[in-house]
Protein backbone atom coordinates (compact mmCIF):
# COMPACT_ATOMS: atom_id res chain seq x y z
CA UNK A 1 0.00 0.00 0.00
CA UNK A 2 1.03 3.59 -0.65
CA UNK A 3 -0.37 6.52 1.06
CA UNK A 4 0.78 9.76 -0.64
CA UNK A 5 0.26 13.65 -1.23
CA UNK A 6 -1.13 15.41 -4.25
CA UNK A 7 -0.55 18.79 -3.88
CA UNK A 8 -2.19 21.23 -6.09
CA UNK A 9 -0.58 24.18 -8.53
CA UNK A 10 -1.01 28.15 -9.60
CA UNK A 11 -0.22 29.63 -12.35
CA UNK A 12 1.86 32.54 -11.90
CA UNK A 13 1.89 33.53 -14.87
CA UNK A 14 0.09 31.79 -17.92
CA UNK A 15 0.94 32.74 -21.18
CA UNK A 16 -1.35 31.59 -24.11
CA UNK A 17 0.41 31.44 -27.67
CA UNK A 18 -1.61 29.95 -29.73
CA UNK A 19 -3.28 26.23 -31.38
CA UNK A 20 -1.22 23.80 -32.30
CA UNK A 21 -1.54 21.37 -35.08
CA UNK A 22 -2.16 18.88 -32.76
CA UNK A 23 -5.57 20.29 -31.51
CA UNK A 24 -4.05 21.89 -28.02
CA UNK A 25 -2.83 25.41 -26.97
CA UNK A 26 0.93 25.79 -26.75
CA UNK A 27 1.55 27.54 -23.47
CA UNK A 28 4.58 29.56 -21.76
CA UNK A 29 3.52 29.07 -17.67
CA UNK A 30 5.80 29.57 -14.13
CA UNK A 31 4.08 27.12 -12.35
CA UNK A 32 3.99 26.98 -8.33
CA UNK A 33 3.07 23.89 -5.75
CA UNK A 34 1.06 25.13 -2.85
CA UNK A 35 0.67 23.29 0.28
CA UNK A 36 -3.42 22.18 -0.55
CA UNK A 37 -3.31 18.93 -0.93
CA UNK A 38 -5.35 15.27 -2.22
CA UNK A 39 -4.58 11.89 -0.24
CA UNK A 40 -4.00 9.35 -2.65
CA UNK A 41 -3.77 5.71 -1.26
CA UNK A 42 -2.76 2.99 -3.93
CA UNK A 43 -3.31 -0.78 -3.18
CA UNK A 44 -3.05 -4.01 -5.09
CA UNK A 45 -5.88 -6.24 -6.37
CA UNK A 46 -6.09 -9.07 -8.28
CA UNK A 47 -7.13 -7.39 -11.80
CA UNK A 48 -8.71 -4.48 -12.84
CA UNK A 49 -8.60 -0.57 -11.76
CA UNK A 50 -11.07 0.60 -9.11
CA UNK A 51 -11.46 4.42 -8.10
CA UNK A 52 -12.74 5.25 -4.59
CA UNK A 53 -13.20 9.30 -3.60
CA UNK A 54 -14.53 11.16 -1.29
CA UNK A 55 -16.51 13.32 -3.40
CA UNK A 56 -19.25 11.99 -5.66
CA UNK A 57 -18.86 14.24 -8.75
CA UNK A 58 -15.85 12.95 -9.83
CA UNK A 59 -15.99 9.95 -12.02
CA UNK A 60 -14.81 6.76 -10.88
CA UNK A 61 -14.73 5.11 -14.51
CA UNK A 62 -12.21 5.65 -17.41
CA UNK A 63 -12.84 9.61 -17.35
CA UNK A 64 -11.24 10.22 -14.41
CA UNK A 65 -7.45 11.11 -14.86
CA UNK A 66 -5.97 8.91 -11.79
CA UNK A 67 -8.20 6.10 -13.88
CA UNK A 68 -6.38 7.03 -16.81
CA UNK A 69 -3.23 7.22 -15.03
CA UNK A 70 -3.05 3.83 -13.99
CA UNK A 71 -3.66 2.26 -17.33
CA UNK A 72 -1.42 4.27 -18.96
CA UNK A 73 1.41 3.08 -16.29
CA UNK A 74 -0.02 -0.64 -15.95
CA UNK A 75 -0.22 -0.74 -19.84
CA UNK A 76 3.27 0.36 -20.45
CA UNK A 77 5.03 -1.69 -17.72
CA UNK A 78 2.88 -4.77 -18.79
CA UNK A 79 2.01 -5.55 -14.92
CA UNK A 80 -1.40 -7.64 -14.58
CA UNK A 81 -2.25 -6.71 -11.21
CA UNK A 82 -4.67 -4.69 -10.79
CA UNK A 83 -5.16 -1.60 -8.42
CA UNK A 84 -7.38 0.56 -6.18
CA UNK A 85 -6.83 4.36 -5.94
CA UNK A 86 -8.38 6.05 -2.86
CA UNK A 87 -9.05 9.57 -3.44
CA UNK A 88 -9.64 12.02 -0.46
CA UNK A 89 -10.52 15.52 -2.24
CA UNK A 90 -9.36 18.20 -0.84
CA UNK A 91 -8.38 20.79 -3.57
CA UNK A 92 -11.74 22.01 -5.49
CA UNK A 93 -12.38 20.91 -8.63
CA UNK A 94 -12.73 22.79 -11.66
CA UNK A 95 -10.59 25.80 -9.91
CA UNK A 96 -7.30 26.06 -12.15
CA UNK A 97 -5.90 24.12 -9.30
CA UNK A 98 -5.03 21.17 -11.20
CA UNK A 99 -6.31 18.89 -8.95
CA UNK A 100 -7.02 16.04 -11.32
CA UNK A 101 -4.05 16.21 -12.69
CA UNK A 102 -2.06 16.05 -9.11
CA UNK A 103 -4.41 12.86 -8.41
CA UNK A 104 -2.92 11.23 -11.72
CA UNK A 105 0.76 12.30 -11.09
CA UNK A 106 0.59 11.04 -7.16
CA UNK A 107 -1.24 7.54 -8.32
CA UNK A 108 1.94 7.44 -11.48
CA UNK A 109 4.56 7.98 -8.87
CA UNK A 110 2.92 5.84 -6.11
CA UNK A 111 2.28 3.15 -8.37
CA UNK A 112 6.25 3.03 -9.49
CA UNK A 113 7.06 2.96 -5.88
CA UNK A 114 4.63 -0.09 -5.02
CA UNK A 115 5.14 -1.87 -7.90
CA UNK A 116 9.29 -1.28 -7.72
CA UNK A 117 9.57 -0.45 -11.62
CA UNK A 118 12.78 1.54 -11.69
CA UNK A 119 10.79 4.29 -13.54
CA UNK A 120 13.03 7.70 -13.67
CA UNK A 121 11.50 10.81 -13.32
CA UNK A 122 11.65 11.54 -17.15
CA UNK A 123 9.98 8.45 -17.56
CA UNK A 124 6.48 9.38 -15.21
CA UNK A 125 6.50 13.07 -16.89
CA UNK A 126 6.45 11.25 -20.49
CA UNK A 127 3.46 8.80 -19.19
CA UNK A 128 2.04 12.27 -17.72
CA UNK A 129 1.99 14.02 -20.94
CA UNK A 130 -0.40 11.02 -22.19
CA UNK A 131 -3.07 11.49 -19.36
CA UNK A 132 -3.06 15.61 -19.10
CA UNK A 133 -1.43 18.38 -19.64
CA UNK A 134 -0.70 19.54 -16.26
CA UNK A 135 0.51 15.85 -15.19
CA UNK A 136 3.99 16.68 -16.28
CA UNK A 137 4.58 19.77 -13.82
CA UNK A 138 2.54 17.95 -10.74
CA UNK A 139 5.03 14.85 -11.23
CA UNK A 140 7.88 17.48 -10.85
CA UNK A 141 5.94 20.09 -8.54
CA UNK A 142 7.99 23.39 -7.01
CA UNK A 143 8.72 26.38 -9.24
CA UNK A 144 8.89 25.40 -12.98
CA UNK A 145 8.35 27.19 -16.70
CA UNK A 146 6.35 24.53 -18.21
CA UNK A 147 6.05 25.07 -22.16
CA UNK A 148 4.37 23.45 -25.23
CA UNK A 149 1.04 22.38 -24.04
CA UNK A 150 2.96 21.76 -20.79
CA UNK A 151 4.57 18.64 -21.04
CA UNK A 152 8.40 20.84 -21.23
CA UNK A 153 8.72 21.25 -17.73
CA UNK A 154 11.92 23.49 -16.68
CA UNK A 155 12.64 23.65 -13.04
CA UNK A 156 13.30 27.39 -11.48
CA UNK A 157 14.91 28.42 -8.57
CA UNK A 158 13.19 31.83 -7.48
CA UNK A 159 14.03 32.37 -4.07
CA UNK A 160 11.27 35.06 -2.93
CA UNK A 161 8.64 33.11 -4.32
CA UNK A 162 9.78 30.52 -1.20
CA UNK A 163 9.11 33.61 0.84
CA UNK A 164 5.63 34.30 -0.22
CA UNK A 165 2.29 32.87 1.53
CA UNK A 166 -0.66 32.59 -0.74
CA UNK A 167 -4.58 33.19 -0.19
CA UNK A 168 -6.88 30.53 -2.80
CA UNK A 169 -10.23 32.02 -2.85
CA UNK A 170 -12.61 29.24 -4.58
CA UNK A 171 -15.93 31.31 -5.33
CA UNK A 172 -19.46 28.89 -6.03
CA UNK A 173 -18.85 29.15 -9.59
CA UNK A 174 -17.06 26.84 -11.58
CA UNK A 175 -15.01 27.04 -14.80
CA UNK A 176 -14.69 24.15 -17.49
CA UNK A 177 -11.04 24.38 -19.22
CA UNK A 178 -12.40 23.54 -22.29
CA UNK A 179 -14.57 26.56 -22.00
CA UNK A 180 -11.66 28.77 -21.22
CA UNK A 181 -10.02 28.15 -23.83
CA UNK A 182 -12.41 27.97 -26.77
CA UNK A 183 -13.74 31.19 -25.45
CA UNK A 184 -9.76 32.79 -25.70
CA UNK A 185 -9.73 31.20 -28.92
CA UNK A 186 -12.81 32.37 -30.16
CA UNK A 187 -12.06 36.20 -29.07
CA UNK A 188 -8.74 36.84 -29.43
CA UNK A 189 -6.72 33.90 -30.99
CA UNK A 190 -7.49 35.51 -34.50
CA UNK A 191 -5.80 38.87 -33.00
CA UNK A 192 -2.33 37.29 -31.78
CA UNK A 193 -2.10 37.65 -28.16
CA UNK A 194 -3.12 40.91 -26.77
CA UNK A 195 -0.54 42.42 -23.65
CA UNK A 196 -2.30 43.07 -20.62
CA UNK A 197 -0.89 44.77 -17.76
CA UNK A 198 1.71 42.70 -16.27
CA UNK A 199 3.27 43.88 -12.83
CA UNK A 200 6.08 42.42 -11.65
CA UNK A 201 6.36 40.79 -8.62
CA UNK A 202 8.89 39.01 -6.59
CA UNK A 203 11.14 38.93 -10.32
CA UNK A 204 8.56 37.51 -12.37
CA UNK A 205 5.83 38.70 -14.08
CA UNK A 206 2.45 37.85 -12.64
CA UNK A 207 -0.06 37.57 -15.10
CA UNK A 208 -2.91 35.05 -17.28
CA UNK A 209 -4.00 35.31 -20.65
CA UNK A 210 -7.07 33.63 -19.94
CA UNK A 211 -8.59 36.20 -17.03
CA UNK A 212 -9.48 38.07 -20.68
CA UNK A 213 -11.97 35.23 -22.06
CA UNK A 214 -13.25 34.42 -18.58
CA UNK A 215 -13.89 37.49 -16.44
CA UNK A 216 -16.07 39.15 -18.81
CA UNK A 217 -18.21 36.03 -18.25
CA UNK A 218 -17.56 35.43 -15.17
CA UNK A 219 -17.71 38.81 -12.74
CA UNK A 220 -17.73 37.19 -9.41
CA UNK A 221 -13.63 36.54 -10.51
CA UNK A 222 -13.01 39.87 -10.93
CA UNK A 223 -14.48 41.02 -7.67
CA UNK A 224 -12.95 38.04 -5.38
CA UNK A 225 -9.61 39.96 -7.05
CA UNK A 226 -10.34 43.34 -6.30
CA UNK A 227 -11.47 41.81 -2.88
CA UNK A 228 -7.97 40.49 -2.71
CA UNK A 229 -6.35 43.58 -3.14
CA UNK A 230 -8.34 46.31 -0.86
CA UNK A 231 -7.43 43.36 2.45
CA UNK A 232 -3.81 44.19 1.71
CA UNK A 233 -2.52 41.75 -1.69
CA UNK A 234 -0.22 43.59 -3.70
CA UNK A 235 -1.54 41.52 -6.46
CA UNK A 236 -4.22 39.20 -7.23
CA UNK A 237 -4.51 36.61 -9.88
CA UNK A 238 -6.71 33.57 -11.51
CA UNK A 239 -5.21 30.60 -11.56
CA UNK A 240 -5.39 28.72 -14.77
CA UNK A 241 -8.54 28.54 -16.21
CA UNK A 242 -10.21 29.62 -12.82
CA UNK A 243 -12.41 29.58 -11.07
CA UNK A 244 -9.99 29.77 -8.14
CA UNK A 245 -8.29 32.92 -7.62
CA UNK A 246 -4.73 33.65 -5.18
CA UNK A 247 -3.28 36.87 -3.27
CA UNK A 248 0.19 36.87 -2.66
CA UNK A 249 1.03 37.84 0.59
CA UNK A 250 4.94 38.10 1.86
CA UNK A 251 3.75 38.85 6.11
CA UNK A 252 1.86 36.07 7.96
CA UNK A 253 -0.02 38.14 10.49
CA UNK A 254 -1.27 40.01 7.79
CA UNK A 255 -2.10 36.81 5.29
CA UNK A 256 -4.09 35.39 8.86
CA UNK A 257 -6.06 38.50 8.68
CA UNK A 258 -7.05 38.72 4.43
CA UNK A 259 -7.57 35.01 5.15
CA UNK A 260 -10.08 35.53 7.95
CA UNK A 261 -11.74 38.01 5.92
CA UNK A 262 -12.79 36.17 2.57
CA UNK A 263 -13.49 33.36 4.82
CA UNK A 264 -16.68 35.13 6.04
CA UNK A 265 -17.90 35.12 2.33
CA UNK A 266 -16.02 32.10 0.26
CA UNK A 267 -16.14 29.03 2.63
CA UNK A 268 -13.79 27.13 0.11
CA UNK A 269 -10.63 29.88 0.89
CA UNK A 270 -7.41 28.41 1.77
CA UNK A 271 -4.13 29.51 3.47
CA UNK A 272 -0.98 28.05 1.72
CA UNK A 273 2.33 27.98 1.33
CA UNK A 274 4.81 27.06 -1.68
CA UNK A 275 5.85 23.83 -1.91
CA UNK A 276 9.20 22.10 -3.12
CA UNK A 277 7.78 19.11 -4.80
CA UNK A 278 4.41 18.19 -6.30
CA UNK A 279 3.84 14.62 -5.14
CA UNK A 280 5.02 13.11 -1.19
Amino acid sequence: MQKLKAHAKINLSLQVIGLREDGYHEIDSIMQSVSLFDHITLSRQTAGITIKTSDLRIPSDERNTAFKAAKVFLDKTGIEQGVVIEIEKNIPIAAGLAGGSADAAATLVGLNQMFGTGLTGSDLINLGAEVGSDVPFCIEGGTARCRGRGEIVEKLEIPEVGKLIFVIVKPEVSISTKWAYENFDRVFIAEGRLAGTHQQITGITLYNDLEKAVLPQYPEVERIKKRLIHLGCPQALMSGSGSAVFGIVDNETQAQTIYREVLKDYPRSFLVYPETAGVV
